[in-house]
This record gives structure tokens, sequence and C-alpha cells, in this order.
């Protein structure tokens, strides 16, 4: 299975072998409520395929929020806030603060939880408010340009992700102005 710019990805069709033995996983329902999964005829082990977690953040300052344009695909060329997926072992905050540092060059204090995303063959998103503390603001590979945002400049036509649209509403919603789009 591929995504929409043909890079492939794993889904309950393409994960073939069981990590621990090797065998060719079958499809079969398992307890308690019988979903059908990819199981080890052989080990018994269930590949469970769920959603990645991806963690990101809506830095402010004086009433203004920084957004990033992708130079990457998926969104190339689109804006959105900084965030990346959340690495094994790491919690969703940290890694939150982590992609924020990577892609924009600054320094973040997690303010809040703004809201949590989810929608059918997507990761889910963790979105948190932050203000910066420090660092100097870059880009990075992943993107070509970080800028400071008001309220009534947001590139509404513009944004990479569904979930990009739906936080920058919340946020705007939040600080008393109808969002846009």
């Amino acid at each position: 299975m591929s995504d929409d710019h043909g890079h492939r990805i794993l889904s309950p069709t393409t994960a073939r072998f069981c990590p621990l033995c090797a065998a060719a996983l079958e499809r079969a329902p398992v307890p308690p409520d019988q979903r059908e999964q990819a199981v080890c005829p052989s080990c018994g082990f269930v590949f469970y395929l769920n959603p990645k977690v991806v963690a990101g953040t809506i830095p402010e300052r004086d009433g203004h929020l920084l957004l990033t344009r992708r130079s990457i695909h998926p969104g190339y060329g689109l804006w959105t806030f900084p965030g990346g997926f959340v690495d094994f072992g790491e919690s969703v905050s940290d890694a939150a603060v982590r992609e924020t540092l990577e892609e924009t060059g600054l320094s973040v204090d997690l303010t809040g939880l703004l809201n949590v995303y989810s929608y059918p063959g997507s990761p889910v998103i963790v979105v948190y408010t932050a203000r910066v503390t420090g660092g100097t603001l870059t880009p990075c590979a992943e993107n070509d340009r970080v800028e400071w945002f008001g309220l009534e400049a947001i590139p509404w036509d513009d944004l990479a992700f569904p979930s990009t649209r739906d936080a920058l509403r919340e946020w705007v919603g939040g600080h008393g102005r109808m969002p846009r789009g």
C-alpha cells in the first residue's frame, strides 16, 4: 500500500511476517472483540497495527503563533505548527518540546494541552500551547521558513493538514476571536 506521494506505508495487509519467529502471519479474529488481526500461527504473537503518535506545539509570543512551512512531503509548501513523531521510550510532552527545538531552533515550555486530534488512517496528534524560553529562530531540513503570525494573518488557505486547521481554529477561538476556515 502507498500513500498519496508514492511512499510505501505499513497496513494490515503489508505486515506479512512475525517479528518474533519470522513465520508467515495469518488474518484471524482475536478475543475479546473478535476483530481480525495479523496472528502468527507458530508462536501466537498478535501483530496489532496501531496508529503512531505525533506531538506538536503552538508556540505563542505577544499574541502571535509560530508556524513552519514544510519543505518535505506530505504537505510540501504548506504551513503547520512544529511537531513530529514521538520516539519509543519518550513522553509525548518531551517529544513536543524536542520537535519544536529541532524544527525551529527555539526552546519552549509547555503552557497547556490544546487538544488531541484523531482521523481515520492518520497518526494521533497531540497539540500543546507553549511559550518560547530561548534559542534562535532557524528553519531545519523539514521546513524552509518559520514565521510568527498574528490572528488575522494565519494562512488558512495554505495549511498542511486537517489537524493544523482544527488546532489553529481552537487556538484562535481561545483568544476570543471567531476563526476563519
